[in-house]
């Protein structure tokens, strides 16, 4: 009976030393610090697609290892950029559709894709960095700073056209994210 009282007091001494300073199963080398984010939406089947004035939730989490091991670290920088020229996720077994694009129509007349950075329509959650609400415009803004002489008549926006955000964990520097569709508001599923 010592015996098995001895063995199990060793077992569990040597489980413990295992786990302190940080490691675990998921960490041998005591590093809190994750490689990647990954980012979800609030939404069915995790299909990121908001309507233009609409809000979409987003939520990063940080994890480490090929098992997706959680990282307790919830410090986020977030960016959104408009972009050409990408597919996003439409269906739930991850079929994609192209993005359209955003036009710009200036004088002759000539358009051309605009990609804008729209960080400015990212609402972050003051009591948790790693939950925001992303709110594209109802009507695309003309960007400032065009060349001299050049007049823009309109910003047309194609849809679906895809907004792209991106949450670097500020400990980590590991970044993710999501590609996000800004769908009509007459066919929201498309």
């Amino acid at each position: 009976m010592r015996r098995i009282v001895r063995t199990l007091a060793v077992l569990g001494a040597v489980a413990l030393s295992a786990c302190s300073g940080g490691g675990s199963v998921l960490n041998f080398d005591g590093s809190a610090k994750g490689d990647r984010v990954i980012l979800t939406v609030q939404a069915p089947s995790n299909i990121a697609r908001v309507v233009p004035g609409g809000s979409l939730p987003i939520s990063a989490v940080t994890v480490r290892g090929s098992e997706n091991g959680f990282v307790n670290s919830n410090r986020y920088i977030w960016s959104a950029a408009l972009t050409t020229g990408l597919q996003y996720p439409a269906f739930e077994l991850g079929q994609t559709k192209p993005c359209a694009s955003v036009t710009l129509t200036v004088p002759g007349p000539v358009t051309t894709p605009l990609v804008a950075d729209f960080s400015l329509y990212i609402t972050i959650d003051p009591t948790n960095e790693a939950n925001i609400l992303f709110s594209p415009p109802p009507v695309i803004p003309v960007p400032p700073g065009l060349p001299a002489g050049s007049v823009v008549n309109q910003a047309a926006a194609n849809f679906p056209y895809c907004v792209v955000v991106s949450a670097t964990n500020i400990d980590s520097k590991a970044v993710g994210s999501i590609t996000v569709a800004v769908v009509n508001p007459l066919a929201p599923t498309q």
